[in-house]
């Protein structure tokens, strides 16, 4: 996973996460990664923490909150980068 490129990603994505009104929650619910809370806010709106308990294709049909809590961060993180914009 290309980090410097994951992160310039983020940025961009900013200043769109200011206003989630359920911040702290997707926050603790994405492990404390931040990062990966901007982009699934981004991509999911209103639905980002039905889509982090949710069963995810892309992640082998495996739960991304629970990926997260096993340090799987980059697996997680690579999925979200895919997505289309």
């Amino acid at each position: 996973m290309n980090i410097e490129g994951w992160n310039k990603y983020v940025s961009c994505l900013r200043d769109n996460f200011e206003g989630c009104v359920f911040k702290d929650e997707l926050i603790s619910k994405c492990g404390g990664n931040e990062d990966i809370a901007i982009a699934i806010y981004y991509h999911s709106r209103d639905n980002a923490l039905n889509w982090m308990d949710s069963t995810v294709p892309a992640l082998d049909n495996k739960i991304p909150s629970q990926e997260l809590s096993k340090v799987f961060s980059d697996s997680v993180r690579q999925v979200i980068w895919s997505i289309p914009c």
